[in-house]
């Protein structure tokens, strides 16, 4: 599914993301998904959230730079080269990523994982997910 992705531009120190992530809780706003990465003097922090118009306001209030971009969050089975079918599918159709970060579970297979994609072509992005065989890229 298509969704929104927020960057967030945080000063590099201590309690930063604390301070922001206390703020998005208190406006009842779930974080679905996170990646951060630092540099010198800012942190990068990629959100997937669930109320899109609720992180607005709060980060704007809060004056926290962002950008929004669109990106792909995919649900895969919890199990061995799920994420192999899906970037083989989208090798296959030529899609090129810009960058992946997903979650992961240890409970058991019937556990789903979610994959974050950015990528020039989202369409492709979800075409490939739904045309994923249930055929392990382990077993080839």
């Amino acid at each position: 599914m298509i969704k929104k992705q927020f960057t967030l531009y945080l000063e590099n120190k201590p309690g930063v993301l604390a301070a922001v992530t206390k703020k998005l809780a208190s406006a009842n706003v779930n974080i679905e998904g996170l990646s951060v990465s630092e540099s010198t003097d800012v942190g990068l922090v990629q959100i997937v959230v669930s109320n899109v118009g609720a992180t607005k306001k709060v980060l704007n209030s809060a004056k926290v730079p962002f950008s929004i971009q669109d990106i792909s969050l995919i649900t895969l089975p919890n199990r061995p080269g799920a994420l192999c079918e899906l970037v083989t599918m989208l090798a296959k159709q030529k899609v090129n990523i810009n960058y992946v970060y997903a979650t992961t579970c240890d409970c058991n297979e019937e556990c789903e994982c979610h994959v974050v994609i950015s990528a020039p072509n989202l369409a492709k992005v979800e075409k490939a997910w739904k045309g994923i065989s249930q055929e392990s890229c382990a077993s080839n």
